[in-house]
């Protein structure tokens, strides 16, 4: 899990910007406790979330496209987050 997390922070510091402060993560690995865990560790200093979000492309592509087919606002509950930073 440890070189999981070693190519994944690899990979975020390849695109990271100093003004960014928050990681989200989604799919598969942001149900992974340990995973989750050990990139917060690697990254003290951002606020790490695993994301839970149902059918994330496909709303995605709604959201947009939103106003142009939709008069309803966008619900605030459509991503389910769970902290993992210290």
């Amino acid at each position: 899990m440890r070189e999981l997390v070693g190519q994944q922070t690899r990979s975020i510091d390849l695109v990271l910007q100093p003004n960014i402060k928050t990681i989200y993560v989604d799919g598969g690995f942001s149900r992974n406790k340990i995973f989750m865990r050990l990139l917060a560790e690697a990254y003290p200093k951002m606020k790490v979330y695993a994301a839970s979000v149902t059918q994330a492309s496909a709303l995605g592509a709604a959201l947009v496209i939103h106003e142009d087919w939709n008069l309803k606002p966008i619900k605030k509950d459509l991503i389910k987050l769970i902290s993992y930073s210290s």
